[in-house]
């Protein structure tokens, strides 16, 4: 796996100076939360976006805190990381008040460390009338004014970005507009970014046992096999009545709507505990999604040694039953065991639905499926239908085209989904099917 060269840029500053509104503003979409409270943007992500016809990733970084808390520790050393990383470091400081201390030291760190540092003061929302203040000046460097917020300065930036860039850097090689975006989700701390750390054998998500720590969704962008993919972490989802902090909610509201924008969902699962209604109700809310899914039962390396595989696998259906079609893996993000087969699945079904089913292949199956059982509708009727298409594929919806448009009766209707799933390799793809009335005679 292997990141396209394309040039990085990241932005770097203290709690609070406006990085994530900033970030928000150059790729020209919310993607970043924003909010008060500084620290909310905990974890470096990062997204491909044009600049004046450039190709670029961007990154935000995490607010560089001074106390040695362990968590604190964490976003400081990938900050300084990063910054050597980086082709060009905007570091971003807030012009309404004076340079802090730790602030001119983080700046003095990260110019030994950058390739190129552009200082950049925010928060001007009034050119003609706001005076910098002096100890800005003291840093003796350049700085370029502008208010992210009210798009002051922002065309400006953008030039200054690409003079720091180069001629060297020019590329078309964007995401692709095929690639599948796999959000990742469960309840807080079932070790979903560990999961994702452990499939970019990289650290570029702070990972913390703080329930919560991960407050954004955050896009990285992999290639596997000559594919794109996107993985999505998504802060962990609880019930909103249960979540104390404002903060917090924002994000789980954020991670229920990038479900529905994802493409492939897989559900993570600590099978070292229970399954409560937490697990529950996301997992309620994946299947409403309609998205293709499958099951990371994570934390297996705690439980191996006293259960048998296909009896844990057995118990976690029977509470999640209506996932019957979705593939099952057992993996350990600590140890690395199986966390590539979930690769390996998400590429079978991006697969599965750009080839689609065939219409010869769908009613060879179904006519065999009709030979197995004797179907019936919600009213007693015989049911067979003439012949079925595919209407869609994302969701998958057939349509059964029959002589008389009743429905199925609930459980032989699941019936032919499992047997289609079977028949048709369609696992982890969920069928929807309707029956419509023929218009052949």
């Amino acid at each position: 796996m292997s990141m396209s060269k394309i040039p990085i840029i990241t932005i770097i500053g203290v709690p609070n100076t406006g990085k994530s509104t900033l970030f928000n503003r150059l790729t020209g979409r919310r993607k970043a939360l924003v909010h008060p409270q500084p620290g909310m943007t905990r974890d470096v992500f990062r997204t491909a976006v044009q600049l004046n016809g450039r190709s670029v990733f961007l990154q935000d970084s995490g607010g560089f805190f001074p106390d040695k808390s362990d968590i604190s520790e964490e976003i400081n050393i990938r900050v300084r990381r990063e910054a050597e990383r980086s082709d060009v470091v905007i570091f971003l400081c807030d012009g309404k008040r004076d340079l802090l201390g730790y602030e001119k030291d983080l700046f003095l760190s990260i110019r030994s460390r950058a390739k190129t540092l552009l200082l950049v003061v925010n928060k001007i929302d009034d050119p003609d009338r706001h005076t910098v203040p002096r100890s800005y000046y003291e840093l003796k460097t350049d700085f370029l004014p502008i208010s992210a917020e009210h798009d002051l300065g922002i065309n400006d930036l953008r030039s200054s970005l690409i003079q720091a860039i180069g001629d060297s850097h020019i590329h078309s090689d964007m995401e692709p507009p095929s690639a599948s975006r796999i959000s990742i989700v469960g309840k807080p701390n079932v070790g979903k970014s560990s999961l994702i750390n452990s499939i970019l054998n990289d650290d570029h998500l702070i990972v913390s046992p703080i329930p919560g720590t991960t407050r954004d969704s955050i896009d990285l962008s992999i290639t596997r096999n000559q594919r794109e993919l996107i993985l999505v972490d998504n802060a962990g989802i609880r019930k909103i009545q249960k979540i104390q902090e404002d903060t917090e909610s924002i994000a789980v509201l954020r991670a229920q709507k990038d479900i529905l924008s994802a493409d492939i969902v897989i559900l993570v699962l600590d099978v070292s505990r229970k399954i409560d209604q937490n697990d529950l109700f996301i997992a309620a809310h994946v299947i409403k999604s309609a998205k293709p899914v499958m099951i990371a039962a994570n934390k297996w390396d705690l439980v191996s040694a006293t259960q048998a595989p296909h009896l844990l696998e057995q118990s976690i259906r029977q509470r999640l039953h209506a996932f019957h079609f979705a593939p099952f893996h057992l993996v350990s993000a600590i140890s690395g065991k199986n966390v590539y087969r979930l690769l390996d699945t998400a590429e079978r079904l991006d697969q599965t639905l750009q080839d689609g089913i065939r219409t010869p292949a769908l009613n060879r199956a179904l006519s065999e499926i009709y030979s197995e059982k004797r179907l019936l509708t919600k009213n007693g009727r015989t049911f067979k239908s003439k012949y079925a298409t595919v209407e869609s594929r994302r969701p998958f919806f057939i349509r059964l085209h029959s002589r008389f448009p009743d429905h199925l009766k609930p459980s032989d209707e699941m019936f032919i989904k499992k047997r289609l799933t079977e028949k048709l390799d369609l696992w982890g793809i969920p069928i929807f099917i309707k029956v419509a009335s023929s218009p052949r005679n």
